[in-house]
């Protein structure tokens, strides 16, 4: 009879890499469910429309997210459109300022990968989708710069503003601004177009609705009715419908490239508490977490210890890609 002194390797023996992905704990779900609640968090007035007898009010909260002071359907608002629209009175806006102190000291640019809506959007555009496409390295490191001077450019116009008004000469500045002196951000952002233009369009659409079957219009009306379009108006909704066609094409493309607030967080997120560790020693340097990053970040070549790169939103996306476990949060 023959023996045989060695064993059959298990399944988690021949495939250690297999057995530790398995049983991590993943962050994909958790982090889902928390952008879902927040959505519905930053956007509780909305539930008065089906329980009209509820008494919920706007708070005056900033959060470094995109909720527009323009949509009533905000519980909260941007910290970045509270800090243009109190440039505006004119008043410093020390409580703005001081929550993006705080929260950007702590954990960063964690609020664009897990409360902010628009982020959400945009990851639900990406997971309908079903891949990543990503944007040439050069054109990537060329482009992430506009968000910073959006950022700035704004800040130079609120700014300057709300000085000349503390001066007493900024009236004329302000009439020339017109629908831009309480915020130049906010007249244009994709928030506030989605959740406060478009559910005012759609309210009108409903209440003509039977008049267009009953009685429809020319195309002579119809053109009429377009070149009375308001400028600011059509150029909000041509935004808009950029903002849901580049997310199509490109993961997180406005966090990366157009976001305002963005820039403010990056700025904090370099020197976060909060950050992610690489293990050099399970790392084996293969390309799955920087696969996996929707902001594009070459992982691979911040440092092992711990890296806070100022595009990074905290999504853990690289730490469930790591078929090793090598990645993992750190804080401090």
């Amino acid at each position: 009879m023959l023996s045989f002194s060695h064993e059959v390797p298990s399944l988690a023996q021949a495939h250690p890499e297999e057995d530790i992905r398995r049983f991590k704990f993943k962050w994909t779900l958790p982090r889902l469910i928390v952008q879902l609640l927040s959505l519905l968090a930053v956007n509780a007035i909305a539930l008065t429309l089906i329980f009209p007898s509820l008494k919920l009010k706007s708070i005056p909260l900033g959060l470094p997210i995109l909720a527009s002071v323009n949509s009533p359907f905000s519980a909260v608002y941007s910290s970045f459109d509270l800090i243009q629209v109190e440039l505006a009175q004119p008043e410093f806006p020390w409580i703005a300022l001081g929550t993006v102190l705080l929260i950007g000291a702590v954990v960063g640019r964690a609020f664009c990968g897990w409360v902010c809506p628009v982020g959400f959007i945009q990851d639900i555009i990406t997971n309908l989708k079903g891949r990543l496409d990503f944007v040439s390295p050069r054109t990537h490191s060329s482009a992430k710069k506009l968000k910073y001077l959006l950022f700035l450019g704004t800040l130079l116009i609120s700014g300057t503003l709300g000085l000349a008004l503390y001066l007493g000469v900024g009236t004329d500045y302000k009439t020339a601004l017109g629908v831009l002196a309480s915020g130049p951000f906010i007249a244009i952002s994709p928030d506030g177009t989605l959740f406060g233009v478009v559910p005012t369009l759609i309210g009108l659409a409903k209440d003509n609705f039977s008049s267009l079957f009953t009685r429809p219009p020319t195309i002579q009306q119809v053109w009429v009715y377009l070149t009375q379009v308001p400028p600011l108006l059509a150029l909000r909704i041509l935004i808009l419908v950029g903002f849901f066609g580049a997310a199509w094409k490109v993961p997180r493309f406005w966090c990366r490239y157009a976001c305002p607030t963005g820039a403010m967080m990056a700025i904090f997120q370099k020197y976060s508490l909060a950050g992610i560790k690489r293990d050099p020693v399970k790392c084996t340097k293969c390309p799955h977490c920087e696969v996996k990053c929707p902001m594009q970040i070459n992982i691979l070549d911040l440092p092992w210890e711990k890296f806070n790169d100022p595009e990074c939103i905290m999504c853990m996306e690289c730490i469930d890609a790591c078929p090793h476990g090598s990645l993992s949060p750190k804080f401090p």
